[in-house]
């Protein structure tokens, strides 16, 4: 992060005054937010790259066209943003989507689940909603078998978790 916590709570503050609509349904979180910031999903300040792994369904031969690859398997998103965000926001249907997208900014990371602390959304809603939110989501991804649930919880070192994430002490696995 180039920038630190009370940079991007400044600049947050002058866009979003007041705050806006949060909700997780039909597995997928709405953010009244991101129409407007579209930080997570445009070009990141980060040198490292964010992995989004895909489901084994998700994969298909025209992912390049899509997103920036890792692997043939896992999307990220760096100093490029995402190929696939438009004008409008993402341009892809829900369901070619990478899990970590319908979740933002609550990810799955080292078998719990954190909330992004940068993200305007977590910033200006009150911790409780996103206790309350991350239970339900952790409730719709223990339908998810082992192994994709494995994959997609990122692998990360507890000094970055410390710097970027909140744990909301709800596990996965």
């Amino acid at each position: 992060m180039q920038r630190n916590f009370h940079d991007y709570l400044a600049a947050w503050r002058e866009i979003f005054p007041r705050p806006r609509k949060i909700r997780w349904a039909e597995g997928r979180l709405f953010n009244g937010y991101c129409k407007d910031c579209r930080y997570c999903c445009g070009p990141q300040d980060d040198p490292e790259p964010f992995p989004m792994a895909l489901l084994p369904g998700q994969i298909r031969s025209d992912l390049a066209e899509d997103f920036y690859l890792l692997s043939g398997d896992t999307a990220y998103i760096g100093a490029r943003g995402c190929k696939a965000v438009g004008p409008f926001g993402c341009r892809l249907e829900q369901a070619k989507r990478p899990v970590t997208c319908s979740l933002f900014p609550l990810v799955p990371a080292n078998g719990g689940l954190y909330l992004y602390k940068i993200c305007p959304a977590a910033l200006f809603s009150p911790l409780v909603l996103w206790a309350d939110m991350g239970r339900a989501v952790a409730t719709w991804l223990a339908g998810f078998n082992a192994a994709d649930l494995t994959r997609i919880s990122l692998s990360l070192t507890e000094q970055r978790l410390a710097e970027r994430y909140i744990y909301l002490d709800i596990r996965l696995f």
